[in-house]
């Protein structure tokens, strides 16, 4: 991770973000992130210091749990909020949240600034949108799905953006099946006419 100090750097990210959009509170002391592809902007376990606003980039969050699976919640591109969770409940990181790309983020710290942002409406609306989302999205794949076509069909429905899956590494990852499963369901529901093939790897819903 490098932080980025030219102020004229930060402001133009700042800007580009529509970051203080966000906030009642004026004058709020934003620094700006950029972490490089493989690089982790929070790690199950640990302590995260700083709100992080994600302006550019994609990443990959998600969870172990204690047998080793992993509990998918979604590949987000910006914009994004991380340390919602963090924030709320005062504690340390419950997912771990991956760079899939250059990632560039507006960082606030949390503590010195919690008191006015506990009072600040903008923000507290933004926060209850991003844990919300997030919730959601696990709920539903985690929701009961009998067959790998029905987590298919579910996973497209309420987690791709648009219906469409546009990546097979993310969705074997979020969907617990092989890369052949998924290939014969995706085949499936296309000679259905359910799903579309877009591109090299990308299936829209009909």
């Amino acid at each position: 991770m490098r932080r980025i100090r030219d102020k004229k750097q930060v402001e133009y990210w700042l800007q580009k973000g529509h970051i203080r959009e966000n906030f009642d509170t004026e004058n709020l002391p934003f620094s700006v992130c950029r972490f490089e592809k493989g690089e982790y902007l929070t790690r199950q376990g640990g302590r995260l210091a700083e709100l992080l606003f994600l302006i550019e980039g994609e990443v990959q969050i998600y969870g172990i749990r204690e047998d080793g699976s992993v509990t998918p919640v979604n590949r987000h591109e910006a914009p994004v909020l991380l340390g919602d969770a963090e924030f709320v409940m005062g504690g340390a990181s419950s997912l771990f949240t991956e760079a899939r790309t250059t990632v560039i983020c507006a960082a606030l710290p949390m503590e010195p600034y919690r008191a006015e942002l506990d009072r600040d409406v903008k923000f507290l609306h933004l926060l209850l949108r991003s844990y919300a989302g997030k919730f959601h999205t696990m709920a539903t794949l985690e929701a009961s799905a009998k067959t790998i076509e029905e987590r298919v069909l579910l996973y497209m429905r309420h987690v791709c953006a648009n219906g469409e899956i546009s990546g097979i590494e993310t969705a074997l990852l979020q969907l617990r099946c092989s890369r052949r499963q998924l290939q014969r369901v995706l085949k499936k529901l296309c000679e259905e006419n359910t799903v579309e093939k877009v591109g090299k790897g990308k299936y829209r819903l009909k």
